[in-house]
């Protein structure tokens, strides 16, 4: 008898495994507050994020990306402050989910597949108007 063409993946046997690996697990942006302190917003790596926030975003409308971001913030309102008192740029969004995809993919001298698309960041300067974005993919 021939073996099953099936893999079967046990989610906490997974979970343990990637635990176990002590990848960075969030990357910290510190910035200066209105009231002039340091002020710090947390996010965890792209590879950990929530995909039931992820969905939730995308139902409530606007742009999928920021407002995920905001949803995995810690705490939140540092997102918001880290927005419009510390002028964020599209540009220094770009290099933050740059870090955030750095950590959680692949090392350094590893290939990134055949696909291109399996690497790149969304565009968060961008509105979509579809129902879904890169990031949930």
């Amino acid at each position: 008898m021939s073996k099953p063409n099936r893999k079967i993946v046990r989610l906490q046997q997974m979970r343990a495994q990637r635990a176990a690996v002590a990848k960075t697990q969030f990357v910290d942006v510190v910035f200066e507050n209105e009231q002039g302190y340091e002020e710090t917003c947390t996010f965890p790596v792209q590879d950990n994020w929530p995909l039931e926030v992820i969905e939730e975003v995308e139902e409530k409308g606007g742009n999928a990306n920021i407002n995920v971001l905001r949803e995995i913030a810690t705490p939140p309102e540092a997102f918001d402050r880290l927005i419009k008192v510390a002028h964020l740029t599209v540009g220094e969004l770009k290099d933050i989910l740059e870090e955030m995809d750095g950590e959680a993919g692949t090392d350094q001298g590893e290939g990134s597949g055949s696909s291109s698309s399996s690497a790149s960041t969304p565009e968060p300067s961008v509105p979509t108007s579809s129902a879904t974005t890169q990031v949930a993919a």
